[in-house]
């Protein structure tokens, strides 16, 4: 089952595995690494999805219930995908790596074109977290 913020998130059932999609917004249909991500994961996993396309149009509350939505997913989440597209800033998925680095639940993909590379490659290293450089090593991790 996916799940995004305009859905309730479920009771965490005992032996079902829940993951997260954090990272970088990609908007090219065609190679979106979201799509990969539910495509590999969807029979094995529960995915928690929080793209939303409408995001800078939403009004305070929204926003909140959002940001809201995203916390308590990623608490329920056993596995947290966190990817970096290499042409992205990512603030938020920056603080994400920040608030899940020492967790044991995080993937990091960080190609060595993005910009802080060097910092995300840093913080990895110092929490034992496992970072790859493509969605296809993270998802073969997790198979």
């Amino acid at each position: 089952m996916i799940y995004n913020s305009t859905t309730s998130l479920p009771e965490k059932a005992i032996g079902e595995k829940y993951a997260f999609l954090a990272g970088s917004m990609d908007d090219n249909t065609t190679t979106n690494w979201r799509t990969k991500c539910i495509t590999a994961l969807e029979n094995s996993h529960h995915i928690f999805d929080p793209t939303l396309k409408e995001h800078d149009s939403l009004n305070k509350c929204e926003i909140e219930h959002h940001v809201h939505w995203e916390l308590d997913a990623l608490k329920r989440a056993d596995i947290i995908l966190l990817n970096f597209l290499p042409n992205a800033l990512s603030p938020i998925s920056l603080v994400e790596l920040g608030l899940y680095v020492a967790s044991d639940k995080l993937i990091v993909i960080c190609p060595k074109e993005f910009y802080k590379n060097t910092y995300v490659t840093t913080l990895c290293k110092k929490y034992n977290t496992p970072i790859v450089l493509s969605i296809e090593e993270a998802l073969n991790t997790i198979k």
